[in-house]
């Protein structure tokens, strides 16, 4: 028990980058950009859409290489020990620039840095996503894999909106600019050097499969095969929609608390109980999730999400903070509900793939999924911008005004009537339409632990070469259910490989 229990918090452990970091860049890196470096708005606009597209071309090719590769340290785990490095120096580059002081120049580095970062984060990221089917097969263990992952993450993500802003005010001092850059130096370099060590730990304590698979080769034709697969393109509708949500949610909710509820000093308080919340939820779900199925929060979360949209219609700024306390504890239920299930049934995914190609491609799967939520993400910030943009608000015009008037400053002078009610609007309409369009999906997954369990038998008896002929009639049903295909659909024996 001790063991087991040893393994899941070394597995978790890499989701304290992947939150960590993720939660940093979010927060602090176009405030970075643009009032410490000075660059302008369309220029970091520009470097993060550049490392989008660039990300299209890491994501795919290292998923193919941890599915190709073969070491004594194994497939996946090679790329953790490979990460360590580029990891910590990556982390480092995004927050300094080592003195350049032209706009062009900063530009150029500041884009091969972000590019830099992107390249890391997938070095480690998409075999970390891909390896929890090799240690385990069992439907509720991965569950209880993925609900401590999910508890890290979330850790992770708590002391990361507060950590590094107390770091940086302590080091380079409380006005928001160029006087802050030593801050932000100290700032990476310390998270860095845990973002590092993260990995050497998930390298240490994880394992996996010793007889693969033999390497095939892998075409165009094979990476859109993927969305042959039917459960993999419900996944997605679930898992994108759910993580957009998130990531606008996320993005609106400092405008949101401090223009249109005017409640920006207690911004910290509101944020630090949705994080700490959804922390305890992920616990509970992850107790429940084993019991009743990986989709079964997603009914009781998103319902609860969708339902505090529609009451934040009538939130203003009269609202008292004990209610917005209220909501932040709401969405954390649902926040936590979707994360725990969508990153618990990706690996499933892998299991269904097989049956229906005689295929084991984690990598792959785990490449484009990783690939889909960046972009995904990218360009919904990238439109959420635009729509401020339309409402007649300025990031950069707004940022300096804080930071020179600091106390003096007062938002509700400040903004327009057209800029609250835009962000008001957008705060409670994004969420409920991508909630609804996720909900849709939700009632279409089919995929539980008995059905599972089925997947699983029925690929040993094809590979054994005694065919479906083995299982039960009440088995073969549950398989034909789980991957929405007749048996006669699925692969044979004479066409897909045999573990040697």
């Amino acid at each position: 028990m001790k063991r087991n229990m040893a393994s899941k918090l070394c597995y978790g452990s890499g989701d304290l980058y992947g939150g960590g970091a993720f939660l940093v860049f979010s927060l602090l890196y176009m405030n970075f950009l643009m009032l410490v470096e000075g660059l302008p708005v369309i220029a970091t606009s520009a470097i993060i859409l550049i490392g989008k597209l660039w990300d299209a071309v890491t994501d795919p090719i290292v998923g193919r290489l941890s599915d190709k590769t073969r070491s004594k340290y194994g497939r996946r785990r090679l790329y953790f020990l490979i990460g360590i490095a580029p990891v910590f120096l990556s982390f480092i580059m995004l927050f300094y620039s080592f003195g350049l002081e032209g706009t062009t120049a900063k530009i150029i580095y500041h884009t091969f840095a972000y590019m830099f970062f992107g390249t890391a984060f997938t070095i480690v990221m998409v075999p970390y996503n891909a390896i929890l089917s090799d240690m385990t097969s069992d439907y509720n263990e991965r569950t209880a894999f993925t609900t401590v992952r999910m508890v890290m993450s979330g850790t992770a993500s708590l002391l990361c909106a507060v950590v590094p802003g107390l770091i940086i005010k302590a080091v380079g001092g409380g006005v928001n600019g160029p006087t802050q850059k030593k801050g932000y130096l100290v700032m990476a370099s310390v998270l860095a050097a845990v973002f590092g060590l993260c990995w050497l730990i998930v390298f240490l304590g994880t394992t996996e499969k010793k007889e693969l698979p033999p390497v095939e080769k892998t075409t165009v034709r094979d990476w859109i095969s993927l969305f042959k697969n039917k459960p993999y393109r419900n996944f997605l509708g679930i898992f994108l929609t759910f993580q957009i949500c998130v990531d606008l949610v996320l993005a609106l909710f400092i405008f949101y608390v401090d223009i249109v509820v005017l409640k920006y000093e207690s911004y910290e308080l509101i944020m630090g109980v949705l994080l700490v919340c959804q922390i305890l939820f992920m616990i509970i779900y992850g107790s429940t999730a084993k019991k009743k199925g990986k989709v079964f929060p997603l009914y009781i979360g998103v319902p609860l999400w969708l339902l505090t949209s529609l009451l934040f219609v009538f939130v203003n700024s009269s609202t008292t903070i004990a209610a917005l306390i209220v909501f932040a504890v709401l969405i954390a239920a649902g926040a936590s509900a979707g994360n725990l299930s969508t990153w618990s049934m990706l690996t499933d995914i892998f299991d269904l793939d097989e049956i229906q190609t005689g295929k084991r491609r984690e990598g792959i799967y785990s490449g484009l999924t990783t690939f889909l939520r960046k972009f995904a993400s990218g360009v919904a910030v990238f439109i959420l911008g635009v729509g401020l943009q339309t409402f007649g608000f300025d990031q950069t015009e707004y940022n300096l005004l804080k930071s020179k008037a600091a106390a003096d400053f007062d938002p509700s002078a400040y903004a327009q009537a057209g800029i609250v009610s835009g962000i008001k609007w957008m705060f409670i309409l994004i969420p409920f339409v991508l909630l609804a369009v996720c909900m849709f999906f939700v009632t279409k997954n089919k995929i539980n632990k008995k059905r599972f369990d089925a997947v699983l038998k029925g690929i040993e008896c094809l590979k054994e070469g005694e065919g479906l002929s083995a299982l039960s009639d009440d088995e073969v049903k549950d398989i034909e259910t789980a991957v929405g295909k007749k048996v006669d659909e699925l692969w044979q024996t004479d066409t897909a490989y045999a573990v040697k």
